[in-house]
């Protein structure tokens, strides 16, 4: 009995010392992905910093930033995480480089940033992170895993539950040097009903750098959906994926590319895809989406004790969507590749 409980006592040191705020997970070789840190948790490949999954405390929600593409330069918009870059537009604070939100859920707002003095008529949620609870490298290290958890909850005391979800993310890179984010975000109904109302703002999003906007000062982007519509006609409109496509500060040309898996509830879904740089998988807008569609025609249940996945990949790549070849990618995504 004495020899276990020493034993145990070691198993738990280990343990801890593996998922503190310091210690590195994995692998951190030449051509390998590592992990660092549980708050915020950041992600290596080799030795240098790719992404960082920040828990969104202040912010009302978690969030990855930056996310460094495949020319070495970052995609999403440094502000308001960072001051400084005057190619880039100041407005709405709550675009946070990549992230989930939802703009009604059982009448809070899951969406837009909780201390925004301009949204003072919302009635605000915020998104907790709870904890990393999974991390695995895959395929000799090509490949990294980890899993967290988030409750839902309101902003204002007594913050009571709404739901809560668990986030598996994957990411690699391909033989083409694209990194790719796969988000698998399961959504649970275990404090009672839940309602997501028919709302424009929502869910799997990304704010690009101001290089790759459609319109405003540096913009030299352009939009594309699977089903070939281009520029501003993408907004509201229902794709299997959307690319935003241009260049980046050094001149090189680059994209970014959700894809909706065909699993998904309502795919192929509905896109809030701006010219100003934002653009999110939206399956709970219809009524704002749609002439003529019911205003809550994107109303969403998921009845109490149940649950709701969705699984999106981000893929950040060089050149155009015909030169990524986003068309067999996502045929390859739709084959469980």
């Amino acid at each position: 009995m004495k020899k276990l409980s020493i034993l145990l006592v070691i198993l738990t040191t280990l343990f801890l010392s593996t998922f503190d705020g310091h210690s590195q997970i994995g692998n951190a070789g030449p051509g390998q992905w590592s992990l660092k840190g549980t708050n915020p948790i950041q992600l290596y490949f080799g030795d240098k910093l790719v992404t960082v999954y920040n828990p969104g405390k202040a912010e009302g929600k978690p969030f990855f930033y930056p996310v460094i593409g495949p020319t070495g330069e970052n995609m999403t918009r440094h502000w308001p995480m960072k001051e400084g870059d005057d190619t880039e537009e100041t407005d709405h604070i709550h675009h946070r480089g990549m992230w989930y939100g939802l703009g009604n859920v059982n009448g809070l707002d899951f969406w837009h940033y909780p201390g925004d003095e301009k949204k003072k008529d919302k009635t605000f949620g915020k998104i907790v992170h709870k904890s990393m609870n999974g991390f695995s490298s895959k395929e000799g290290g090509s490949k990294v895993s980890f899993k967290v958890k988030s409750d839902w909850l309101g902003d204002a005391p007594p913050s009571a539950k709404v739901m809560s979800d668990s986030r598996e993310f994957t990411l690699f890179y391909t033989k083409e040097g694209s990194l790719v984010v796969d988000a698998k975000i399961t959504l649970i109904a275990d404090s009672g009903d839940v309602t997501i109302n028919d709302d424009k703002e929502g869910a799997w999003s990304i704010r690009t750098i101001p290089t790759l906007r459609l319109e405003g000062k540096a913009a030299k982007g352009s939009m594309v959906n699977s089903e070939g519509q281009t520029g501003k006609e993408v907004w509201g409109k229902r794709a299997a994926w959307v690319d935003y496509y241009g260049t980046d500060k050094a001149g090189k040309e680059v994209g970014i590319a959700i894809f909706d898996h065909p699993s998904n509830p309502r795919h192929k879904t509905w896109w809030h895809a701006r010219h100003y740089g934002l653009f999110t998988a939206n399956p709970f807008g219809q009524g704002h989406f749609e002439k003529g569609a019911a205003k809550d025609a994107g109303k969403f249940v998921i009845e109490n004790g149940k649950s709701v996945t969705f699984t999106y990949r981000t893929i950040f790549h060089k050149g155009n969507a015909e030169a990524a070849g986003l068309a067999a990618a996502y045929k390859a995504f739709s084959d469980g590749k």
